[in-house]
Protein backbone atom coordinates (compact mmCIF):
# COMPACT_ATOMS: atom_id res chain seq x y z
CA UNK A 1 0.00 0.00 0.00
CA UNK A 2 2.85 2.41 1.00
CA UNK A 3 4.51 1.50 -2.11
CA UNK A 4 1.48 2.57 -4.38
CA UNK A 5 1.71 6.49 -6.34
CA UNK A 6 -1.04 8.54 -4.87
CA UNK A 7 -2.49 8.79 -8.17
CA UNK A 8 -2.90 4.53 -8.70
CA UNK A 9 -4.43 4.86 -4.73
CA UNK A 10 -6.87 7.03 -6.18
CA UNK A 11 -7.61 5.28 -9.09
CA UNK A 12 -7.87 2.15 -7.11
CA UNK A 13 -10.15 3.82 -4.65
CA UNK A 14 -7.63 3.37 -1.81
CA UNK A 15 -6.38 6.85 -1.06
CA UNK A 16 -8.86 6.64 2.44
CA UNK A 17 -8.28 3.18 3.57
CA UNK A 18 -6.29 2.35 6.87
CA UNK A 19 -4.64 -0.47 8.62
CA UNK A 20 -7.73 -0.96 10.93
CA UNK A 21 -9.93 -1.14 7.78
CA UNK A 22 -7.38 -3.48 5.92
CA UNK A 23 -7.18 -6.23 9.41
CA UNK A 24 -11.16 -6.26 9.39
CA UNK A 25 -11.62 -7.43 5.42
CA UNK A 26 -8.99 -9.65 6.13
CA UNK A 27 -10.89 -11.43 8.58
CA UNK A 28 -14.12 -11.90 6.31
CA UNK A 29 -14.65 -14.65 4.03
CA UNK A 30 -14.06 -14.42 0.13
CA UNK A 31 -17.86 -14.56 -0.98
CA UNK A 32 -18.64 -12.03 1.59
CA UNK A 33 -16.22 -9.67 0.39
CA UNK A 34 -18.79 -7.34 -1.64
CA UNK A 35 -20.68 -6.83 1.47
CA UNK A 36 -17.97 -5.80 3.15
CA UNK A 37 -16.82 -3.09 0.79
CA UNK A 38 -20.25 -1.33 1.34
CA UNK A 39 -18.88 1.34 3.86
CA UNK A 40 -19.69 4.20 1.71
CA UNK A 41 -16.03 4.99 -0.15
CA UNK A 42 -17.16 2.37 -3.20
CA UNK A 43 -20.70 2.15 -2.99
CA UNK A 44 -22.72 5.07 -5.85
CA UNK A 45 -25.06 7.45 -4.38
CA UNK A 46 -29.12 6.47 -4.37
CA UNK A 47 -30.34 7.40 -7.43
CA UNK A 48 -33.47 10.10 -7.32
CA UNK A 49 -36.94 8.24 -6.22
CA UNK A 50 -39.00 6.24 -8.53
CA UNK A 51 -42.50 7.58 -7.28
CA UNK A 52 -41.29 11.37 -7.40
CA UNK A 53 -41.70 12.35 -10.99
CA UNK A 54 -42.01 15.79 -12.04
CA UNK A 55 -45.91 16.03 -11.39
CA UNK A 56 -45.56 15.03 -7.88
CA UNK A 57 -42.26 17.03 -7.56
CA UNK A 58 -44.41 20.41 -8.37
CA UNK A 59 -47.70 19.28 -6.43
CA UNK A 60 -45.12 19.01 -3.50
CA UNK A 61 -43.54 22.17 -3.75
CA UNK A 62 -47.59 23.76 -4.14
CA UNK A 63 -48.53 22.11 -1.13
CA UNK A 64 -45.66 23.51 0.37
CA UNK A 65 -46.17 26.95 -0.15
CA UNK A 66 -50.06 26.18 0.56
CA UNK A 67 -48.69 25.34 4.34
CA UNK A 68 -46.38 28.63 4.81
CA UNK A 69 -49.50 30.67 5.06
CA UNK A 70 -51.30 28.28 7.67
CA UNK A 71 -50.86 26.88 10.95
CA UNK A 72 -48.94 23.63 11.79
CA UNK A 73 -50.47 20.96 10.34
CA UNK A 74 -49.48 17.17 10.40
CA UNK A 75 -48.18 14.87 7.42
CA UNK A 76 -51.20 13.36 6.94
CA UNK A 77 -52.66 16.28 6.22
CA UNK A 78 -50.05 17.49 3.90
CA UNK A 79 -50.60 14.07 1.91
CA UNK A 80 -54.35 14.55 1.77
CA UNK A 81 -53.57 17.95 0.31
CA UNK A 82 -50.93 16.41 -2.05
CA UNK A 83 -54.15 13.97 -3.30
CA UNK A 84 -56.43 17.19 -3.82
CA UNK A 85 -53.61 18.99 -5.98
CA UNK A 86 -53.14 16.10 -8.11
CA UNK A 87 -57.21 15.14 -8.50
CA UNK A 88 -57.86 18.90 -9.63
CA UNK A 89 -54.91 19.77 -11.43
CA UNK A 90 -53.83 16.89 -12.73
CA UNK A 91 -56.53 14.34 -13.88
CA UNK A 92 -54.78 12.18 -15.98
CA UNK A 93 -52.79 11.68 -13.17
CA UNK A 94 -52.76 7.72 -12.24
CA UNK A 95 -54.19 8.16 -8.55
CA UNK A 96 -51.77 5.20 -7.73
CA UNK A 97 -48.86 6.61 -8.66
CA UNK A 98 -48.60 9.40 -5.67
CA UNK A 99 -46.59 8.30 -3.08
CA UNK A 100 -47.34 7.15 0.78
CA UNK A 101 -47.53 9.17 3.84
CA UNK A 102 -44.19 7.77 4.64
CA UNK A 103 -42.67 8.56 1.07
CA UNK A 104 -43.62 11.70 1.42
CA UNK A 105 -42.46 12.48 4.94
CA UNK A 106 -38.87 11.06 3.94
CA UNK A 107 -39.14 13.39 0.87
CA UNK A 108 -39.87 16.10 3.13
CA UNK A 109 -37.35 16.12 5.46
CA UNK A 110 -34.67 15.63 2.38
CA UNK A 111 -35.60 18.47 0.64
CA UNK A 112 -37.17 20.95 3.31
CA UNK A 113 -35.32 19.74 6.60
CA UNK A 114 -37.07 18.47 9.98
CA UNK A 115 -39.38 21.67 9.82
CA UNK A 116 -39.33 21.96 13.52
CA UNK A 117 -39.49 25.78 14.07
CA UNK A 118 -42.76 27.98 14.25
CA UNK A 119 -44.93 28.52 10.86
CA UNK A 120 -44.21 32.02 11.70
CA UNK A 121 -40.72 31.67 11.95
CA UNK A 122 -40.30 28.92 8.73
CA UNK A 123 -42.25 32.10 6.78
CA UNK A 124 -39.86 34.47 7.74
CA UNK A 125 -37.17 32.46 6.66
CA UNK A 126 -38.46 31.24 3.69
CA UNK A 127 -38.64 35.14 2.90
CA UNK A 128 -35.24 35.62 3.41
CA UNK A 129 -34.05 33.14 1.30
CA UNK A 130 -36.31 34.15 -1.75
CA UNK A 131 -34.35 37.78 -1.18
CA UNK A 132 -31.01 36.04 -0.98
CA UNK A 133 -30.24 36.84 2.62
CA UNK A 134 -28.28 33.70 4.14
CA UNK A 135 -25.87 33.14 6.45
CA UNK A 136 -24.83 34.75 9.26
CA UNK A 137 -22.35 38.38 9.36
CA UNK A 138 -18.89 37.42 11.31
CA UNK A 139 -17.93 40.63 13.03
CA UNK A 140 -14.29 41.01 13.37
CA UNK A 141 -13.17 44.29 13.30
CA UNK A 142 -14.70 47.72 15.28
CA UNK A 143 -16.79 50.04 13.15
CA UNK A 144 -18.00 46.68 10.56
CA UNK A 145 -21.45 46.16 12.20
CA UNK A 146 -23.22 49.51 13.95
CA UNK A 147 -26.59 48.55 15.42
CA UNK A 148 -29.36 51.13 15.93
CA UNK A 149 -31.49 50.74 19.05
CA UNK A 150 -34.71 52.49 21.02
CA UNK A 151 -35.77 52.26 23.99
CA UNK A 152 -38.06 54.05 26.51
CA UNK A 153 -35.80 55.88 29.29
CA UNK A 154 -36.74 55.52 33.01
CA UNK A 155 -36.09 58.96 33.64
CA UNK A 156 -38.47 61.95 33.46
CA UNK A 157 -36.98 64.90 31.81
CA UNK A 158 -37.23 68.65 31.92
CA UNK A 159 -36.54 71.25 29.14
CA UNK A 160 -36.13 74.03 31.77
CA UNK A 161 -36.76 74.61 35.68
CA UNK A 162 -40.14 75.42 35.14
CA UNK A 163 -41.19 73.21 32.40
CA UNK A 164 -43.23 69.92 32.99
CA UNK A 165 -41.18 66.45 33.36
CA UNK A 166 -41.94 64.64 29.96
CA UNK A 167 -40.88 61.19 28.64
CA UNK A 168 -37.65 60.69 26.65
CA UNK A 169 -36.23 57.77 24.20
CA UNK A 170 -32.95 56.91 24.34
CA UNK A 171 -31.79 55.62 21.00
CA UNK A 172 -28.23 54.10 21.23
CA UNK A 173 -25.79 52.69 18.79
CA UNK A 174 -24.21 49.62 19.57
CA UNK A 175 -20.43 48.91 17.71
CA UNK A 176 -20.77 44.79 17.84
CA UNK A 177 -17.31 44.02 17.75
CA UNK A 178 -16.40 45.89 20.65
CA UNK A 179 -19.75 46.08 22.32
CA UNK A 180 -18.83 49.28 22.87
CA UNK A 181 -21.41 52.88 22.49
CA UNK A 182 -20.11 55.00 20.26
CA UNK A 183 -22.84 57.54 20.73
CA UNK A 184 -26.60 57.92 21.98
CA UNK A 185 -29.15 60.28 21.85
CA UNK A 186 -31.98 61.42 24.61
CA UNK A 187 -35.24 62.41 22.30
CA UNK A 188 -38.07 63.53 24.04
CA UNK A 189 -41.06 61.64 23.40
CA UNK A 190 -40.30 59.23 20.41
CA UNK A 191 -37.79 59.18 18.30
CA UNK A 192 -37.87 60.79 14.96
CA UNK A 193 -35.76 59.46 11.36
CA UNK A 194 -33.77 62.89 11.93
CA UNK A 195 -32.68 62.20 15.20
CA UNK A 196 -31.55 58.13 14.23
CA UNK A 197 -29.57 60.27 11.52
CA UNK A 198 -28.32 62.63 14.38
CA UNK A 199 -26.87 59.90 15.89
CA UNK A 200 -24.94 58.47 12.49
CA UNK A 201 -23.16 62.13 12.52
CA UNK A 202 -21.93 61.64 16.02
CA UNK A 203 -20.80 58.35 16.00
CA UNK A 204 -18.58 59.80 12.93
CA UNK A 205 -17.41 63.05 14.79
CA UNK A 206 -15.18 63.10 17.51
CA UNK A 207 -16.42 64.02 20.94
CA UNK A 208 -14.39 67.25 22.09
CA UNK A 209 -12.92 68.02 25.57
CA UNK A 210 -15.65 69.85 27.96
CA UNK A 211 -14.35 71.60 30.35
CA UNK A 212 -14.24 69.91 33.71
CA UNK A 213 -12.53 66.67 32.38
CA UNK A 214 -9.26 66.12 33.34
CA UNK A 215 -6.51 63.68 31.27
CA UNK A 216 -8.23 60.38 31.94
CA UNK A 217 -10.76 61.40 29.79
CA UNK A 218 -8.49 62.67 26.49
CA UNK A 219 -7.14 60.76 23.94
CA UNK A 220 -5.29 57.89 25.29
CA UNK A 221 -4.98 55.85 21.92
CA UNK A 222 -1.49 54.61 21.10
CA UNK A 223 -0.75 54.82 17.06
CA UNK A 224 -2.91 57.53 16.09
CA UNK A 225 -1.12 60.55 18.19
CA UNK A 226 -3.43 62.71 20.17
CA UNK A 227 -1.83 66.03 18.10
CA UNK A 228 -2.39 64.41 14.83
CA UNK A 229 -6.73 63.68 15.72
CA UNK A 230 -6.79 67.25 17.27
CA UNK A 231 -5.74 68.70 14.28
CA UNK A 232 -8.02 66.72 12.18
CA UNK A 233 -11.12 67.56 14.40
CA UNK A 234 -9.46 71.13 15.26
CA UNK A 235 -10.55 71.04 18.67
CA UNK A 236 -8.88 68.59 21.77
CA UNK A 237 -11.23 65.27 21.32
CA UNK A 238 -12.14 63.37 24.13
CA UNK A 239 -11.39 59.42 24.49
CA UNK A 240 -14.32 58.29 22.39
CA UNK A 241 -13.87 55.75 19.09
CA UNK A 242 -15.52 57.72 15.99
CA UNK A 243 -15.85 55.84 12.33
CA UNK A 244 -17.82 55.17 9.28
CA UNK A 245 -19.71 52.56 10.07
CA UNK A 246 -19.58 50.00 6.88
CA UNK A 247 -23.26 48.25 7.73
CA UNK A 248 -26.27 49.33 10.16
CA UNK A 249 -28.77 47.21 11.27
CA UNK A 250 -31.73 48.21 12.60
CA UNK A 251 -35.16 47.00 13.34
CA UNK A 252 -38.44 47.91 11.69
CA UNK A 253 -39.73 50.68 13.59
CA UNK A 254 -41.11 53.42 11.59
CA UNK A 255 -37.95 55.92 11.87
CA UNK A 256 -35.21 53.55 10.97
CA UNK A 257 -37.47 52.02 7.64
CA UNK A 258 -37.87 55.88 6.34
CA UNK A 259 -36.79 57.02 3.04
CA UNK A 260 -34.85 59.89 4.70
CA UNK A 261 -32.42 57.57 6.72
CA UNK A 262 -32.25 55.11 4.48
CA UNK A 263 -30.92 58.24 1.74
CA UNK A 264 -28.60 59.21 4.12
CA UNK A 265 -27.35 56.08 5.46
CA UNK A 266 -26.85 55.18 1.60
CA UNK A 267 -25.16 58.21 1.33
CA UNK A 268 -22.43 57.68 3.65
CA UNK A 269 -21.82 54.30 2.03
CA UNK A 270 -23.17 51.75 4.94
CA UNK A 271 -24.86 48.61 4.08
CA UNK A 272 -28.62 48.49 5.61
CA UNK A 273 -29.16 45.26 7.21
CA UNK A 274 -32.94 45.36 8.50
CA UNK A 275 -33.31 42.44 10.94
CA UNK A 276 -35.76 39.67 10.32
CA UNK A 277 -39.30 39.81 10.95
CA UNK A 278 -40.53 38.15 13.83
CA UNK A 279 -36.98 37.84 15.15
CA UNK A 280 -36.54 39.63 18.85
CA UNK A 281 -33.13 38.71 18.85
CA UNK A 282 -32.58 40.11 15.11
CA UNK A 283 -33.90 43.53 15.95
CA UNK A 284 -31.90 44.46 19.51
CA UNK A 285 -28.59 45.42 18.85
CA UNK A 286 -26.45 42.02 19.48
CA UNK A 287 -28.83 38.97 20.36
CA UNK A 288 -27.62 38.60 23.70
CA UNK A 289 -26.08 41.56 24.62
CA UNK A 290 -28.44 44.25 23.71
CA UNK A 291 -30.52 44.29 26.33
CA UNK A 292 -27.89 43.78 28.99
CA UNK A 293 -26.28 46.76 27.05
CA UNK A 294 -29.79 49.15 27.35
CA UNK A 295 -30.34 48.17 31.12
CA UNK A 296 -26.62 49.13 31.74
CA UNK A 297 -27.24 52.41 29.92
CA UNK A 298 -30.14 53.02 31.60
CA UNK A 299 -29.27 51.85 35.42
CA UNK A 300 -26.69 54.98 34.93
CA UNK A 301 -30.00 57.36 35.57
CA UNK A 302 -30.67 54.97 38.57
CA UNK A 303 -29.81 57.55 40.60
CA UNK A 304 -31.37 60.79 39.09
CA UNK A 305 -34.28 62.05 40.60
CA UNK A 306 -36.66 62.21 37.91
CA UNK A 307 -36.62 57.84 37.92
CA UNK A 308 -39.87 56.38 37.18
CA UNK A 309 -40.21 53.58 40.19
CA UNK A 310 -42.74 50.93 39.08
CA UNK A 311 -46.11 51.42 40.24
CA UNK A 312 -48.93 49.38 41.75
CA UNK A 313 -50.27 48.84 38.46
CA UNK A 314 -47.19 47.61 36.58
CA UNK A 315 -46.44 45.22 39.44
CA UNK A 316 -50.34 44.07 40.32
CA UNK A 317 -50.54 40.14 39.09
CA UNK A 318 -53.53 39.74 37.10
CA UNK A 319 -56.61 38.50 38.00
CA UNK A 320 -58.18 35.20 37.31
CA UNK A 321 -61.64 34.69 35.71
Amino acid sequence: MKALLADEAAMLGLTGLGLRTLQGLSTVASQDLLAACTDGRWTRRRGPRRSITPEIREAVFVVRKECEGRSRISMSAKHRLLHQYVAERLPDFPTEKVPCRDTLAAVWQEWFGPQGGRQRYLRSAAAAQEAGVQGRVMVHRPGQVLALDSTPLPVKLRESVFAEPVSATLTLGLDLSTHSVPAFRLTPQADQSVDVALLLRDVMLPLPMRPGWGEEMAWPYPGVPAEIVAEFAGHEVAALPFFTPETVTTDHGGSYKSHELVAAERELGCNVLPARALRPTDSSPSSARSPRSRRCCSSTFSDSPGRMSPTAEAIRKPTRR
